[in-house]
């Protein structure tokens, strides 16, 4: 279990990763896949809300979430939206990503295929993924205008949910060493280095056994 120390340093990566922008009208729900449903439900939250008429599901096999019956994140997740009430017509799903630029290139390409031209989009992601999201935007889609938005809770109302705390420990400190590896890069664009304190209590949660999502040498995904 983690220490009171350790907690203390998650949520402070929790606050950072986090933007908390306000939901504007947009021509289309982007929901990145993932291990956490959680972007299920606040898509369905969206709709139903009448922020965008069109849901576009993107997610591979990489992160298919526990338990789960289906073979991609996107169809996981897709099965709870319809399940939930919005029509299937209103859905489209793209199966092939396995990082946020392929969700990006791939939703695109998929667009271009039915002969949609947005220009507005909403995505919807895990909580600590909002930061990264739009990073990696304003390299991808430099020309459109995009906003990120998660479920709204709390570090600790998320951590009493299904995750387990020690993954969830994981993602975050893994997130941010990620946030800045890819920022210098040249993967993604942010407007400032990742603050060092910061960096450094990540280090400190892989150092105490919060490594699930370590980087190796020659990952280049973003």
């Amino acid at each position: 279990m983690p220490s009171s120390a350790d907690l203390t340093i998650a949520e402070d990566l929790w606050n950072y990763l986090r933007l908390g922008q306000e939901v504007q009208p947009a021509e289309c729900l982007l929901v990145f896949g993932g291990h956490d449903l959680g972007v299920a439900r606040r898509a369905v939250e969206l709709y139903r809300d009448g922020v965008a008429p069109l849901v576009l599901v993107s997610g591979g096999s990489a992160n298919v979430p526990t338990g789960s019956r289906f073979t991609t994140e996107a169809d996981a997740i897709v099965d709870i939206i319809t399940s939930s009430g919005v029509p299937e017509s209103s859905v489209l799903t793209e199966r092939l990503a396995s990082n946020t630029s392929e969700n990006f290139w791939l939703s695109a390409e998929l667009l271009r295929d039915r002969g949609l031209a947005f220009h507005r989009f909403l995505i919807v992601q895990k909580p600590y993924g909002e930061r990264r999201t739009i990073a990696t935007a304003r390299r991808r889609w430099p020309s459109r205008e995009v906003r990120v938005t998660s479920q709204v809770m709390t570090f600790a109302e998320y951590l009493s949910g299904d995750i387990p705390v020690k993954r969830i420990l994981s993602m975050l400190a893994g997130e941010v060493l990620r946030l800045q590896r890819y920022a210098d890069s040249g993967l993604i664009k942010i407007d400032e280095p990742v603050p060092s304190e910061l960096l450094t209590g990540a280090r400190q949660l892989q150092e105490a056994g919060f490594n699930a999502r370590s980087m190796s040498a020659h990952h280049v995904g973003a």
